[in-house]
Parts: structure tokens; C-alpha cells; sequence
């Protein structure tokens, strides 16, 4: 039976505590995509399907699904997270609490990586980017390496603070052309996800009021169609564009980012909420044809842009994320077809570790001199396949490196 918490939220037989292996296997996959194809960024002479489409170009690639495909199953695992915290009487406004702080370490860790990337001014810095980057980076697994029980609390406590003072300093010492300091840019795809994860769960939190999992969903379907309005409101409205407020236009993207993660949440309630009737394949069935009877609609009044961010884009995203995570439940929860699926297993229980891997690698072939990737694998199928063999390689480094007890965890 359920109890609720004294502010009225579930505590009890919501969600299950332990992992789901379906929800994993799409986390692991996803990160297998996105390091693919950032690698795959750096190779010429391949097909268009596999980059990016410009951002006036109606269309979207496999490419341009990855991104969201990240933010779907943040979403996927919002409820299962808060259920746990709810289960130990955590109240809502802790939950809330830790929202904020691991939003705001993936904004800081996007940050430094955009500007670790461009907008740099090497002379006028005391250390190259290549060391100033793996420093950086040697600081996130101080800050956000989750340390064993048997690791002594000085090291617990004393490890994170190092990181943060070292941060600190790197933030000091860094230039741009124009005689500034660091600038927040684009945020990043890791300061991207922080900020849609930081609107999405705060609404789910405020959705767990609702008196039944059924008003729940509503809610949160509510929300999804609240942001991607918000969305188009501010596209639209040429007032937002005023100094006064272009802030808010700046950010807009931020919105369909939002409601893609809540669309991911809402997907999980309705699968795997025990309240709610019906089987899940079946359900996961109908949601992807609401998606995308929402997404044609759409399409209709704006077009498909992942740089735009517009609502066709994410509900056509949602639709495929939909998709996709069908075939996966339908292989490892219907068929029990799951020996596959440790293949995925670092990325799914370390993702955060394996998507910066390669940007380590990358600093550290800069800082040495040594060219990772030999110049016949810079262009066609051979760069694909490399492409391809890469991404496996950060995934058996990051299961030698997780075995060996280093986890990043936010």
C-alpha cells in the first residue's frame, strides 16, 4: 500500500529502487552514439546522414538524435532517482537541493569544457590549453569522483575541495582575445542537460503533489506542452528580442531541451508507474504514435531544427527515442535476450566518466605532440570504422577504469 510523505509525495511502491536493465541498455547506447560522433566530427568525406544538418535545413539526421536521445533518458531516470531519496524520508525540499547542486556541476563542467575547446587566448595564459584542459579535467574526477567507504573521510572531504580550489584557479588564469575571462558561450552539451534536468525534475517534483500517478501524468504532459509553447512564444514575439530581454531569447532552446527530458519522464511513469493499467510495450506503443501525431502537427507551423531547437525537432525526437527504447524493452524485457547488454554496461553505470574520456585523450595527444588518429583514417570509411572502434575502446577503457573503482558521479 502507499504511504505518502508528510508534504504529500510518495515514499513508498512508486517506482522500484533497484536499476532497470532496459533504461540502462538506452543510457549505454546513447553515450556509445555521442562519443562516435564526436569522433566522427573530426573525419571528412562521409555521408551527410551521419553530421549534423545546418540550421536552416528542414531535416534531421541520426546525429542530430543523439543529443536528445541524452536528454530523454535523463528523463527516464528522474523518477526511479527521487523515488529512492523519497524512500529514505528525504523531504522535498532536500530532493530539491540536489536538483540544484548536480544541475549546477554539469553547468560548471560544460563551462570550462566549451572554453576549453574555443574562444582562448594561449598567449596571454601562463600553461597551454592542453595542460590548463586535463588540469580542468583532473579537478572534475577530484570534485565528482565517487569514493568508496573505505576511502578515509580525509580524503572524502579533502579530494573535492582540492578540486574546487583548483577550478578556481584555472577560472583565474584563463584569457580570451579580448582581455576577459572565461564566458559561458553555448553552456555546452553538459550545461545544456543541467539546465533542462534543473526545470524538468523541479516540475516532476511539483507533479508528486497530484493525489494519483494518472494526475501525475496529466501534469507532466502539461508541462511538456507548456515549455514547447513558451518556446514558440518567444520565438515569436518580437518584444522578447529587446535588449531587456534577450536573455530569455538566448536561452529559449532550454525550453524544448526541458520538455524533452519530462517527455522521457512521463514515458517511464506510464511504463513502469505500478498504479497504472496496461502492458508496457503496448503502452510504449501508443505514447510513440501520440509523439508523433503531435510531431507532424507541429511540423506544419515550424520547421525541424536540432540548432533551433524547435518543437517539431523535439517531438520528432521524442517519437524516435520512443522508438527506440520500444525495441530495446521489447529485447531485454519481453524476449530476455540481455548477454548483449554488457557490452553497454561502463557507459550505462559510468557515463559521465566515458563522454569525457576522449576529450582527456584529446588534451593529452595535444599536450605530448602525438596524433592520435593516423592520417589514413582521416576521411571515408576508414574514418567511419575508426569512428566506430574508438567508441569501443572508450567503452573497455572506462570498464578497466569503473572495475578499478574510479566512478564520476553528479
Amino acid at each position: 500500500m502507499t504511504r505518502l510523505h508528510a508534504d504529500g509525495l510518495s515514499t513508498m511502491n512508486y517506482f522500484s529502487t533497484q536499476r532497470i536493465l532496459s533504461i540502462d541498455v538506452f543510457r549505454g547506447i546513447t553515450i556509445f552514439a555521442m562519443v562516435f560522433a564526436n569522433e566522427l566530427a573530426g573525419i571528412s568525406d562521409v555521408p551527410q546522414w551521419m553530421k549534423h544538418l545546418p540550421a536552416d535545413v528542414d531535416g534531421m539526421t541520426f546525429v542530430d538524435l543523439i543529443f536528445p536521445a541524452f536528454l530523454f533518458i535523463v528523463g527516464m531516470s528522474i523518477p526511479f532517482a527521487t523515488q529512492a531519496r523519497l524512500t529514505r524520508n528525504e523531504p522535498p525540499f532536500d530532493i530539491f537541493k540536489h536538483i540544484l547542486l548536480r544541475s549546477f556541476g554539469l553547468i560548471v563542467i560544460g563551462v570550462f569544457m566549451v572554453n576549453a575547446e574555443s574562444g582562448y587566448d594561449t598567449s596571454a595564459m601562463p600553461i597551454p590549453i592542453a595542460l590548463w584542459t586535463l588540469l580542468m579535467f583532473g579537478c572534475v574526477l577530484l570534485i565528482w569522483s565517487h569514493y568508496p567507504r573505505h576511502v578515509p573521510v580525509a580524503i572524502k572531504r579533502g579530494f573535492p575541495i582540492a578540486g574546487i580550489i583548483g577550478l578556481v584557479m584555472l577560472q583565474a588564469i584563463y584569457h580570451n582575445p579580448q582581455g576577459g575571462g572565461m564566458t559561458p558561450q553555448w553552456w555546452g552539451i553538459l550545461g545544456l542537460i543541467g539546465w533542462a534536468y534543473l526545470i524538468a525534475a523541479s516540475l516532476y517534483l511539483l507533479a508528486l503533489k497530484a493525489d494519483n500517478a494518472l494526475q501525475q501524468a496529466l501534469l507532466i504532459m502539461a508541462a511538456i506542452a507548456g515549455l514547447m509553447l513558451l518556446f514558440a512564444m518567444i520565438d515569436a514575439v518580437e518584444w522578447f528580442a529587446t535588449p531587456t530581454w534577450s536573455w530569455l531569447d538566448d536561452n529559449k532552446n532550454g525550453f524544448t531541451h526541458a520538455a524533452i527530458v519530462l517527455a522521457g519522464t512521463l514515458l517511464a511513469q506510464l511504463v513502469y508507474h505500478p498504479s497504472l493499467p496496461g502492458k508496457g510495450f503496448g503502452k510504449i506503443g501508443g505514447y510513440a504514435l501520440l509523439a508523433l501525431a503531435a510531431a507532424l502537427v507541429s511540423w506544419q507551423f515550424s520547421p525541424i531544427s536540432k540548432i533551433w531547437a524547435t518543437p517539431s525537432w523535439a517531438l520528432f525526437s521524442i517519437f524516435y527515442c520512443s522508438v527506440i527504447f520500444a525495441l530495446i524493452y521489447w529485447i531485454t524485457e519481453i524476449r530476455q535476450q540481455q548477454r548483449w547488454c554488457q557490452l553497454f554496461e561502463p557507459a550505462a553505470v559510468n557515463p559521465l566518466l566515458v563522454y569525457i574520456l576522449p576529450f582527456i585523450l584529446l588534451a593529452l595527444s595535444a599536450l605530448t605532440g602525438f596524433y592520435l588518429r593516423p592520417a589514413l583514417f582521416n576521411a571515408g570509411t576508414a574514418g567511419i570504422l575508426w569512428s566506430l572502434g574508438f567508441a569501443c575502446a572508450m567503452l573497455a577503457i572506462g570498464a578497466l577504469l569503473t572495475r578499478a573503482g574510479l566512478r564520476v558521479k553528479l
